[in-house]
């Protein structure tokens, strides 16, 4: 079984950031593809470049096997505390590691709707990158508030013919092309795909029909963190709580990006979390 000093798990742009200063360590990256959140992303706002999301992670990558890490494509099934470490166990392998960084970051949400299942692959998606290409001359919608809503609906604007983004609660800041709809998404129409989202308003009027070939959702993401082991503290998020080191409720285990508490969303401060989290976790590691 394969010994590590660090392990990390999620290889977005705190994950890869993360490997990147693991210089010295004997490291591992387990990821689904490598890449993370970034591979979803087009043009990247916030940092001082020109680069997509997959741009972004290529380069992050190159440096983290310059670093020396390992990387590992799969999906962490179970994370357990042994006498030796942390176990990390995928379908396929299993590892042990005296420290771990979680940067899982967010789980696809769902809007909770009777045949949301159904629509999946059918005008339902949650990757603008991916699928706004598809819909070119289309009416589409975003249902969500948080930073990633807001991206994939200026992602979309480059594609469909108009775009809606429904957001319940307090309006977000104007965004430019995008028509903003406060309210909830309670109802998807269509029998060979989707051709319209049913939204009940804020304000508490009738129901409205928007017309929509595709529905990018954004809302109820939680942190991925499925296989954490018992006794990880989490907010009410259901993301890690962590202290001021980013280490968590557990000896060795610590947490990035968009899987821990606080953390402010942005590229910029997912970098700056992954190396934070791996100075912290070489501290932990250094006898004395």
């Amino acid at each position: 079984m394969p010994h590590w000093d660090l392990a990390i798990i999620g290889g977005g742009a705190a994950g890869l950031s993360a490997a990147a200063a693991a210089t010295g360590l004997s490291t591992l990256l387990v990821d689904p593809m490598g890449g993370g959140e970034l591979m979803n992303l087009g043009p990247l706002r916030g940092l001082d470049t020109e680069e997509t999301g997959p741009d972004l992670a290529a380069r992050l990558l190159g440096e983290a096997m310059d670093a020396g890490a390992e990387l590992a494509i799969g999906e962490v099934q179970s994370l357990t505390q042994t006498p030796d470490g942390w176990r990390l166990a995928t379908a396929d392998e299993t590892h042990i590691a005296r420290a771990v960084i979680l940067a899982v970051g967010l789980a696809h949400g769902t809007l909770g709707l009777p045949n949301e299942a159904e629509m999946e692959g059918r005008g339902l998606s949650h990757c603008a990158a991916c699928d706004g290409p598809l819909f070119q001359g289309q009416p589409v919608a975003v249902a969500g508030t948080s930073r990633w809503a807001r991206l994939e609906a200026e992602e979309l604007t480059a594609f469909a013919s108009h775009v809606t983004l429904i957001a319940p609660g307090e309006a977000p800041p104007p965004i430019e092309n995008v028509a903003i709809l406060r309210g909830r998404a309670i109802g998807l129409e269509g029998r060979d795909g989707l051709d319209a989202v049913l939204v009940q308003p804020d304000d508490g009027g009738p129901p409205i029909r928007v017309p929509a070939q595709g529905l990018f959702v954004q809302t109820g993401r939680r942190a991925a963190l499925g296989f954490s082991p018992d006794g990880l503290r989490r907010d009410a998020d259901g993301r890690a709580a962590v202290d001021a080191s980013l280490a968590t409720s557990l000896p060795a285990l610590f947490a990035a990006g968009e899987a821990r508490s606080g953390f402010e969303s942005s590229l910029p401060a997912a970098i700056a979390d992954g190396k934070r989290a791996t100075a912290s976790a070489r501290h932990a590691l250094t006898p004395g």
